[in-house]
């Protein structure tokens, strides 16, 4: 069914007629990429925040490193007090399992010399965050539906 702005036009490309809407691209067939989100949920401690944050901002992060990572981003819920997420971008889930895989992640989240995954390792430096938590990061994936850029 076409919407009432739509007309024929002979693309030329292609010697067929096919129906293409002259005042929006609604109509057109656009494929959608398909990422995967990996997300942290984690419940910091009322007075802890601004540390929670110092930690985040100054860490270095070797995402960038990975084949197939996309973007990450520190989120901070406005209307839940002490709720931050951890999201990172992924063009698929095998490279999102690969990170979890490699020594990069393993040197990111202190897990190298034993530890949980979000407190200081000897090759890291970095502050524990898990004094900053009223309890242990809780994780949620997720495949896209659609996105939008």
């Amino acid at each position: 069914m076409l919407c009432s702005n739509s007309r024929l036009a002979s693309l030329p490309s292609r010697p067929q007629r096919r129906p293409v809407c002259a005042r929006c691209s609604a109509h057109e067939a656009t494929p959608q990429k398909s990422h995967y989100v990996a997300m942290n949920v984690f419940k910091v401690k009322p007075e802890s925040g601004p540390e929670f944050e110092a930690v985040w901002k100054s860490r270095e992060s070797r995402l960038k490193q990975m084949p197939g990572f996309v973007r990450f981003a520190m989120l901070k819920c406005e209307n839940v007090p002490g709720k931050y997420i951890s999201q990172s971008t992924w063009e698929s889930k095998e490279a999102f399992e690969g990170w979890t895989r490699s020594s990069q992640f393993a040197a990111s989240h202190g897990s190298s010399s034993g530890g949980s995954g979000h407190g200081a390792s000897s090759s890291n430096q970095r502050p524990s965050t898990m004094s900053l938590l009223e309890g242990p990061p809780s994780p949620e994936l997720f495949t896209t539906v659609t996105i939008t850029e």
